[in-house]
């Protein structure tokens, strides 16, 4: 029995598989607390609830002896809120803007979440770190470097690339092929499954705003999806 030997779009998307597992993980801003309230580390998303820190004051007394004093503080962890709920923006020019949205939705669907609604000025900076990846091919370095303490966003946000050296092009047809492109990013993304970085992006809950930004260089398109509550 004779085996056919693999189609160049298999091999394109085994390539980019490996890349997205390998170079392109996904990027999270930790939750930003109310001023005086400490913070979470790993971009963990801690629930609120008190917790009890204990410290002993020892004295000396004029006897000799010394003195232990037991102070106890409690605290209560208050999360930032989550901005007030408003409209999605209007799509821009580019269909595939609109076609990434529809096709984020249409997956969190899958697990009954509420779709994302799109957003101007995410959108603006996710494009920002397109033109930024399709010039230094570092996956999340713009999002790193600006998203904490930008209007744009929210308390909580995070971020989704797609290959950091561009994927290239899959159809002559420009509509077919940046669907395409799309498409193929989307599913690599949704397959990592639950504790893959880039479907829990895709799947939070939490989220309720959606931004998105291509940029097209040397033949390829770079791709970046940003997420805000």
């Amino acid at each position: 029995m004779r085996h056919r030997p693999p189609s160049a779009l298999a091999l394109l998307v085994r390539g980019l598989l490996l890349v997205l597992l390998l170079g392109c993980g996904s990027a999270a801003v930790e939750p930003r607390r109310a001023p005086g309230h400490p913070g979470s580390r790993s971009g963990a998303e801690p629930a609120d609830g008190p917790t009890t820190e204990q410290r002993v004051i020892v004295e000396k007394m004029p006897d000799g002896s010394t003195k232990k004093t037991t102070i106890t503080t409690t605290r209560r962890v208050v999360e930032a809120p989550s901005p007030p709920p408003r409209p999605a923006d209007p799509y821009p020019a580019d269909p595939r803007v609109r076609y990434n949205v529809e096709r984020v939705n249409a997956y969190r669907a899958t697990k009954g979440l509420e779709p994302l609604l799109y957003d101007a000025k995410i959108s603006a900076f996710a494009k920002s770190g397109s033109e930024r990846l399709s010039k230094d091919h570092v996956a999340h370095a713009h999002f790193m470097a600006n998203a904490k303490g930008h209007p744009a966003f929210g308390p909580r946000n995070a971020e989704n690339q797609g290959d950091p050296n561009g994927v290239p092009s899959l159809d002559p047809d420009p509509a077919t092929n940046g669907r395409k492109q799309v498409d193929i990013m989307l599913k690599l993304m949704f397959d990592e499954g639950p504790g893959g970085g880039h479907y829990d992006n895709m799947m939070n809950p939490r989220y309720r705003r959606i931004g998105v930004g291509f940029v097209d260089a040397g033949g390829k398109m770079y791709m970046t999806n940003d997420f805000s509550d």
